[in-house]
């Protein structure tokens, strides 16, 4: 099945994150994400707040060991690393601004997320705002 031809760069917020490894299905990340096509644009705000999250006493219990150290060394093989120097404060959480800074210094074409805050506001600059299941669905259809 043929796949997108350009280089597509690709946020994809916390929650997502936490979802696969607090997984127990081990069966590893989604085919998009392994595409050498596509650019999973990070910061060290993203990757801060993902070790945060995993403290929470909530979640730690639920920890899926194995996907953690398949997605910690991802970040560290994969994983692209923008410094992020734009304070954007648009999103009605400003606590979700360090993403849309992060895909306005990272010039991303996806910031993938299921926080309504960000949904709604659909698009900023040049950044598609969507959920993980509908970029999912683009890419499956070759239709990106």
């Amino acid at each position: 099945m043929p796949k997108p031809t350009k280089t597509i760069k690709i946020i994809i917020d916390t929650n997502w994150w936490i979802s696969l490894i607090l997984s127990k299905n081990s069966s590893g990340l989604p085919e998009f994400v392994l595409d050498e096509r596509i650019v999973i644009c990070f910061s060290d705000e993203l990757k801060r707040e993902i070790l945060t999250v995993l403290t929470y006493k909530h979640v730690a219990g639920k920890i899926n060991r194995e996907n953690l150290l398949r997605i910690d060394e991802y970040l560290n093989s994969v994983a692209t690393f923008f410094n992020v120097t734009s304070e954007i404060t648009i999103c009605p959480d400003p606590k979700d601004n360090f993403l849309l800074s992060l895909a306005n210094d990272a010039k991303a074409d996806y910031l993938l997320t299921a926080d309504p805050d960000l949904l709604n506001i659909k698009q900023f600059n040049i950044t598609i705002i969507c959920s993980v299941k509908d970029f999912a669905d683009l890419y499956y259809q070759n239709s990106l």
